[in-house]
């Protein structure tokens, strides 16, 4: 499927470059993440998209209002296959499509526990279970998809990240921050993607 060959590419020319001389990584397990919620490759579902009900219809043009047609409900996540020797879990929503290309970082979570089986529907919204980071509008907890007006599809990558560190990482890490502060300590990684637009 080619939205799938794309997600697939795009994330392996991303996260994945950071991991592949992570110390462990070559033994790590071969960890999965899935969801009841969304369809990896497939459209999202409008109920996982944004709320924000002050969007603006063209981010360049302020005044003319669009307002977010989702019920910003963060997805369910489960995950399988960690490795043994992981000490916390992390997870990233990014927006390839965002900012004209330059990408939106619209979920940064970490400090999840490595024995957790997953989030349940609406536990990132409630931020439960994990420390926030800081998404690209200084969000702590999700952030559902809502591409400007007007727009085509946005590719949205949901990424877990198991790491060899310790649940301490202070909350308000940026995407770039945790990024860079975790290199080096990446064991295994596993991504699910989707795609969202106002209209279908």
């Amino acid at each position: 499927m080619r939205t799938k060959n794309l997600l697939g590419g795009l994330f392996a020319a991303g996260v994945a470059a950071l991991i592949w001389a992570a110390p462990g990584a070559q033994a790590a397990s071969w960890m999965t993440l899935t969801s009841t919620s969304i369809k990896d490759g497939e459209r999202i579902p409008v109920k996982f998209g944004g709320d924000d009900k002050k969007r603006l219809c063209d981010p360049r043009v302020p005044g003319k209002i669009c307002p977010c047609p989702g019920q910003n409900v963060s997805p369910q996540l489960s995950w399988d296959g960690v490795p043994r020797n992981a000490k916390s879990l992390a997870i990233l929503m990014y927006d390839i499509d965002g900012r004209f290309g330059a990408g939106v970082s619209h979920w940064v979570a970490y400090n999840i526990a490595p024995d957790s089986p997953g989030l349940a529907e609406g536990d990132a919204t409630a931020g439960k279970g994990f420390t926030g980071g800081a998404g690209t509008r200084g969000n702590a907890n999700y952030m559902g998809p809502c591409p400007p007006e007007g727009n085509g599809p946005h590719h949205y990558v949901i990424t877990l990240i198991a790491l060899d560190l310790a649940p301490t990482l202070p909350k308000g890490l940026s995407r770039e921050a945790f990024l860079d502060t975790v290199q080096g300590h990446m064991l295994a990684s596993a991504t699910i993607g989707g795609l969202f637009a106002r209209k279908y």
